[in-house]
């Protein structure tokens, strides 16, 4: 749990994020976790399309946050790189793209429906061919899993008021709420780390822990229709 001395505020719609010392490398590590989890290996060049108060942005890498001592990218042994979320900014991702190799671009679930469509034009055609693991980051609602979609696409749950980040395992393709990390009552999740509100999940099946061998006491959350048990 976080010291009472936060040095780290977020406000947040119904209540606030406290970070105490050494609180953001627990959540930086587990954002690992969840990143091999969706299989991206180590060495990894990540591209991350978010606005910078999320977690998903500030726990990249020790070079983005003061008082992180290793970020993703450290523990990964890999690059991170930080996009902002805005239109404007999400126009100009496909030309960056086409200058760096990027092995996996993270992005919000409402805007990449507009880099799709910059990557649809002419210029953009063969990136958007080009392999690269794509994962999409959702709140409450769950993901639009749809036929447009390939199924080499993972999705990352993240709901910010009660820092909830659960990876779309490679393997089952449900949403693991990891063992020491959350707990799940009814359909009530709580955070074990850090003192935020209680989610309630208002959709999805859960799955008791042994459901996945990826991850043998986790919960896990089915939305997908390839949803399957290990």
């Amino acid at each position: 749990m976080p010291t009472e001395n936060a040095y780290l505020l977020f406000d947040l719609p119904g209540g606030r994020l406290a970070f105490g010392e050494g609180d953001l490398d627990i959540w930086a590590e587990h954002l690992t976790w969840c990143y091999r989890m969706m299989g991206i290996p180590d060495g990894a060049t990540i591209a991350v399309q978010d606005f910078g108060s999320s977690p998903i942005s500030f726990l990249g890498s020790s070079l983005l946050m003061p008082g992180l001592q290793r970020g993703v990218a450290e523990r990964i042994g890999g690059r991170f790189i930080c996009l902002d979320a805005s239109a404007e900014r999400v126009t100009l991702t496909p030309a960056l793209l086409s200058q760096l190799t990027v092995d996996a671009l993270v992005i919000r679930e409402d805007v990449i429906e507009l880099l799709s469509a910059e990557l649809r034009k002419r210029e953009f055609a063969a990136l958007a061919r080009r392999t690269m693991k794509t994962i999409v980051v959702f709140g409450d609602e769950p993901p639009a899993f749809n036929a447009a979609r390939p199924d080499s696409w993972r999705h990352l749950m993240h709901v910010e008021s009660t820092l909830l980040l659960a990876p779309q395992c490679v393997k089952c393709d449900c949403f693991h709420l990891r063992q020491g990390v959350y707990e799940v009552d009814g359909r009530i999740v709580r955070n074990l780390r850090l003192a935020a509100p209680a989610y309630d999940l208002p959709r999805g099946e859960l799955f008791p822990p042994s459901h996945c061998a990826a991850g043998i006491g986790d919960w896990c959350i089915g939305w997908s229709p390839r949803g399957r048990g290990i």
